[in-house]
């Protein structure tokens, strides 16, 4: 491949990778539990991902090997992170008035 087409073939897999791993996260984790994330958490997390599923791709097989198993921590940590927020979620308001008998 050409040297002057290596840097925007990275870029837009990148994008791409982004694109890939926050659908996924939405997916697997639910939208309601990432609207209550931190947003840097997001952000991090994201860009972590999407930097090292680049860098396992076009890195040499050494390299693959370890970007892989950061790959890895980084979707575990993810995770744990959304299974947090879906832990500590607020409690719904109908339910607390549902407890309550009324009297006639």
């Amino acid at each position: 491949m050409l040297k002057s087409f290596r840097r925007p073939f990275h870029a837009a897999l990148f994008l791409l990778a982004m694109l890939a791993f926050n659908s996924l996260w939405v997916l697997v984790g639910g939208q309601y539990h990432l609207d209550l994330m931190f947003w840097p958490w997001k952000i991090v997390l994201s860009l972590l991902a999407a930097f090292l599923a680049v860098l396992a791709v076009t890195g040499t097989r050494r390299r693959a090997w370890i970007t892989g198993a950061l790959l890895v921590a980084t979707l575990a940590a993810a995770g744990a992170v959304t299974y947090y927020y879906h832990l500590n979620e607020p409690a719904d308001e109908d339910e607390e008035q549902t407890d309550q008998l009324t009297r006639s």
